[in-house]
């Protein structure tokens, strides 16, 4: 029998743990639980003496004894909360640890000594009592997380949204503002180098991520968070279907003891940061040229841009929470509402016509819990939540020349998103040795919208590119605000199934289970507004094709004599989906020796996605083997030094979104003009048609650069027949030191590749086309014309290939091409034939913390992170172009070959420096000051222009080539933004005189109310036309400058 020796610092003072407690919550995590888990571990070591056992007990009721291992461990796994640990010795208890918190996803030791040698301890009938006794460092982590409690949330100045917690774990920025929201309108985040559609979301361990794009998801009230832990790499098998991170958060439960509580939070908007004003920046719009021009008027660099001083905004918010007893020891309850409102006031560009927009916003969330103690080895808790992101306003014209607005204009068009989430989790203790978990939800969403005084104008677009001659102020539009209004009838269904068996069988803790999810979007598509197109003017120079470069060779759209021309736009989708996923895995966590473990795992995912006529258009169901493995090595056996790693494959789904445009029947198409007037309402008059080819050629025919004509999609088509789900591996290795009583520091390396990515393709027409007919020399002599002899646009036509095609980019897919005559053909296509790079994301990174744990007076942590994303594709989205949320995996970067010339480089959400510092310093007893700090270097700029030195559009994709005056311009070619330098402050009062129950707290965020661009746009022009937008702080819709100092008033009470 081997008995682990006691180390000097297992006889340190309780107050030395403090700091490992601290490295368990922000650092290390999973024992015998795994990230999203609802669960965390104690764990320890006890003197090897016969009749032994351990007693733990919780508030929530929860009282269960398990027994010592003959080397003298023990292991429970255990809902998160706060517990006392007692040694028991022949019926009698010995010791007691009081206090000891289990955190999310954490295995936390508490170890007993023959003496307690803490100057807390002291003794009661002969019981050894440690108040608050905190746990030793979590030397069984091998992953990178941060958990942030109730307590801390309560502190730190932070804008109450989950994404903000996030921020404070290292190898997380923010997502790009054009980027967009999740779908109850908190912002997005970017891990490690991955988009913002690659993480997973969480509650109560239900997968609440957004069914229909992956972006975001929803979320518990500020005040019902008990725990969130942001894991960042290396959570273990039984998780899955993200290449990003994981957000997972932990709703309060009810105890043996009342509680309630309620805060209200104010952010006027007379105390805000003077928004500040943005101005021209494009140095290729010279004087000379504005003289010339009169497009060009006023929009020399140092003009104003966009008016932003008068911008306002206010922030209300209300919480309420109520938790206890409904029959002491066995059945508890939980409840929490937060209502959020606000409005803001906002000033359109000077481009086109300009408009001031009243805003307003209304975001309630609720939250209830039951824990039921069936009995002492049976537990139920059932969740509920739901979010509701409602937004409303209306637009006024505005006037530049006197910064005032004007009349009326038109109402926006108001969306109401709901989600409504149920989940049930069941633990069963079968034995000591074996535990059963098992878990069922469902999650609905709703998203209503309505068009109030809806307009029966077509919207203008692009009023900038209007004929001056037509239109002197170049700003000619009406009262339609949107070509196109979302389907109010769209709905989602979301189900999740988990089950699982853990067994400890010696020093292997074994676990197998599955992780099951289907999700469904419903009538979801746009349907046109107004007369059921738009107009979107442009220009070209004279003499080059509006689109493309062949007459012969669609799409293409001959020149305009005057380099003015209009498109009649119409889009049109609606479709209803689904995708099926389905998991198995199986784990180890093995002891090798009482100083090293290993843990091995490996995960099977199969994905399937359906098509409106649910026939799979994906099937990705072959074995996709994720292996996970991790280690962690106690050095000095004492828990003050660890070396640990891990790595890892991770898959990831296709959301149901992708089939809205790459399975479904869409209409995306222009007829292109010329004219000779515009009305009162923007609406071009004289209209003159173009030659044209799409489908057909002829003048003012439809064309559609992907070539969505409304036709019916065959799912057999629709992708490439050797598709291969997205993927990365990652690779960490870390190191951390205790080096006194409060003090930590560690340092972490991380290495991942993407090594398949899904996305869409329009070389359809083109080079899969060529590849069919010559592997298929019968092919040609089949169709109704000699398909050789015409051009390849008419040869995809006859041989019906898709505009768009799903594919592992930079790899050789092969196809299925409709024969007219019945089956099937097939051709292989390689990325030489289709002009394509290998398609890879490296991310390197290196990480070193250290941290101060609470001493009684104070706590940090302070981080700071290099990094690198690099590679020819950011991954399923475009951030610098704002090609995020249903663009995933159907964005323009790999549709033609030209487009990904030159497009190897640093990548958009690239940050090389970002220091992070936050913490609480107590320096009155009834004053506290708490902060955040982030200091993080800019990110690469992106230029698009035309084709080439000769600044062409081959493919009609107009600025979307990685050229710009003729030069080549990969990412970053053009720059960086600015650093940022971020400071948010809380003061905090809690009077004695109130128990310290009640506090008033001023929150101050962005302190030095700095105002920088976050990106720039980036589209060129070209070098006779540029683009009187370019370099600016605009992106895809977006302002993208820091939002200005917020000041927030807030009283809170607890009891």
């Amino acid at each position: 029998m081997s008995v682990k020796k006691m180390s000097p610092a297992s006889r340190m003072p309780a107050r030395r743990t403090a700091l490992a407690v601290a490295i368990a919550m922000g650092f290390g995590v999973s024992g015998y639980v795994h990230a999203q888990s609802t669960t965390g571990t104690i764990s320890g070591q006890v003197p090897v003496a016969a009749g032994e056992s351990v007693h733990i007990v919780g508030g929530s009721g929860f009282d269960r004894t398990v027994p010592v291992d003959k080397s003298g461990r023990y292991s429970i796994t255990l809902p998160i909360g706060k517990y006392d640990v007692s040694l028991v010795r022949d019926g009698q208890t010995i010791q007691t640890k009081q206090g000891v918190t289990a955190l999310a996803a954490s295995a936390v030791a508490v170890d007993f000594a023959s003496g307690e040698g803490s100057s807390n301890a002291k003794n009661l009938s002969g019981v050894t009592v440690v108040a608050n006794a905190i746990p030793a460092i979590d030397v069984s982590s091998t992953t990178q997380s941060t958990v942030i409690t109730q307590e801390q949330l309560k502190q730190l100045p932070l804008a109450r949204n989950s994404a903000a917690i996030a921020l404070l774990a290292p190898g997380v920025v923010p997502g790009a503002t054009a980027d967009g929201t999740g779908p109850t309108g908190e912002p997005l985040v970017s891990f490690g180098g991955s988009t913002v559609v690659e993480n997973a979301y969480y509650i109560n361990g239900f997968n609440t991520s957004d069914p229909i794009s992956n972006s975001g998801g929803i979320s518990l009230p500020y005040g019902a968070i008990a725990q969130q832990e942001t894991l960042t790499n290396g959570y273990g098998p039984e998780y899955g279907r993200s290449t990003g991170g994981v957000i997972s958060q932990l709703g309060a439960s009810g105890t043996n003891q009342w509680k309630f509580g309620g805060a209200v939070f104010w952010q006027p908007e007379d105390l805000q940061g003077t928004p500040g004003n943005t101005y021209f920046s494009n140095p290729n719009v010279t004087p000379a040229l504005a003289a010339s021009n009169s497009a060009y008027a006023n929009r020399t660099p140092g003009n104003l841009y966009d008016y932003r001083n008068d911008n306002t905004a206010w922030n209300t918010v209300y919480d309420v929470y109520l938790g206890g007893p409904l029959i002491k020891d066995k059945l508890f309850f939980f409840v929490a509402a937060e209502a959020a409102r606000s409005a803001t006031e906002t000033v359109s560009r000077n481009v086109g016509a300009p408009h001031e927009y009243h805003n307003n916003f209304k975001d309630p969330k609720y939250y209830a819990k039951i824990d039921w103690n069936i009995t002492d080895s049976n537990i139920l808790s059932i969740t509920g939540a739901k979010n509701t992101h409602e937004f409303y306003g209306d637009t006024y014209a505005y006037d530049y020349s006197t910064k005032k607005a004007g009349a009326f204009n038109a109402y926006q068009q108001s969306t109401k998103d709901t989600f409504n989430l149920g989940v049930a989790n069941f633990t069963s203790y079968i034995t000591d040795d074996l535990t059963l978990n098992a878990m069922y939800g469902k999650m609905k969403g709703t998203y209503a919208s309505s068009q109030p005084g809806a307009s029966s104008n077509p919207e203008i677009l692009d009023s900038g590119d209007q004929n001056p001659a037509y239109c002197p102020t170049a700003n000619c539009t009406n009262d339609q605000i949107t070509n196109y209004s979302n389907n109010p009838n769209h709905q989602s269904m979301e189900t999740n199934t988990r089950l699982s068996l853990t067994y400890k069988l010696g020093d292997h803790t074994l676990k197998a289970g599955i992780d099951n999810q289907t999700s469904k979007d419903i009538e979801d598509g746009s349907i046109p507004n107004g007369p059921g197109y738009y107009w979107d003017y442009g220009y070209m120079d004279p003499g080059n094709p509006v689109l493309g470069t062949d007459p012969n060779v669609s799409p293409y759209v001959a020149p305009s004599p005057n380099g003015y021309y209009v498109q009649k736009g119409i889009y049109i989708t609606t479709a209803t989906v689904r995708v099926s996923q389905r998991a198995q895995y199986i784990s180890d966590d093995w002891q090798v020796t009482p100083n090293l473990l290993l843990k091995l795992g490996l995960r099977n995912d199969q994905f399937t996605n359906y098509n409106p006529d649910s026939e799979p258009y994906v099937r990705l169901t072959k074995p996709q083997w994720a292996p996970r493995l991790g280690f962690s090595w106690d050095i000095m056996g004492d828990s003050s030094m660890k070396l640990f790693g891990n790595a890892g494959r991770y898959y990831l789904a296709l959301p149901t979104g992708v089939a809205l445009r790459e399975a479904s029947a869409s209409t995306y198409t222009g007829q292109y003009y010329t004219y000779t007037g515009i009305d009162a309402n923007g609406i071009p008059t004289g209209l003159t048609p173009l030659q044209s080819y799409g489908l057909t050629q002829g003048l003012g025919v439809p064309v559609s650069g992907n070539y969505e004509y409304g036709q019916p999609l065959d799912p057999k088509t629709v992708s490439s027949t050797n598709l291969k789900a997205s993927y990365q591996d990652s690779y960490v290795l870390g190191f951390q030191h205790q080096f006194s009583e409060f003090w930590a520091y560690g340092v972490t390396g991380t290495w991942s590749k993407m090594n398949n990515i899904i996305d869409d393709t329009a070389e359809g027409p083109y080079a899969i086309c060529a590849a069919a007919l010559a592997q298929n020399p019968g092919l040609a002599n089949q169709q109704p014309v000699n398909a050789q002899a015409a051009s390849m646009a008419n040869c995809g036509n006859l041989l019906n290939v898709n505009g768009s095609i799903l594919i592992n980019p930079g790899k050789t897919n092969t196809y299925k091409i409709t024969n007219v005559n019945g089956g099937y053909a097939y051709a292989s296509v390689s990325p030489a034939d289709m002009g394509f790079p290998q398609a890879y994301r490296h991310y390197y990174s290196l990480e070193m913390y250290l941290e101060h744990v609470w001493d009684g007076k104070w706590r940090a942590k302070f981080d700071y992170v290099w990094s690198k994303s690099y590679g020819t594709t950011e991954g399923p989205v475009q951030s610098n172009i704002g090609q995020a949320s249903t663009s995933q995996s159907a964005t323009e970067q790999w549709d033609f070959g030209q487009l990904m010339q030159y497009a190897n480089s640093v990548q958009p959400n690239s940050r090389k420096h970002v220091f992070k510092a936050y913490g609480t310093y107590q320096f009155l007893p009834e004053w506290s000051l708490s902060g955040v700090v982030t200091l993080a270097s800019g990110a690469p700029k992106t230029c698009l222009g035309l084709y080439g030195t000769d600044e062409t559009d081959p493919v009609a994709y107009g600025n979307s080539y990685h050229w710009c005056g003729g030069q080549p311009t990969p990412i970053g070619t053009t720059g960086y933004t600015p650093w940022l330098h971020t400071i948010d402050l809380a003061l905090e009062y809690r009077p004695e005189w109130a128990q310290k129950k009640l506090a008033f707290q001023l929150q101050v965020r962005n302190l030095l109310n700095e105002q920088k661009e976050t990106a720039a746009y980036p589209s060129y022009g070209a070098t006779g036309a540029p683009n009187v937008s370019y370099g600016a702080p605009y992106v895809a819709g977006y302002t993208t400058v820091e939002s200005p100092r917020v000041v927030q008033l807030g009283v809170t009470y607890d009891w």
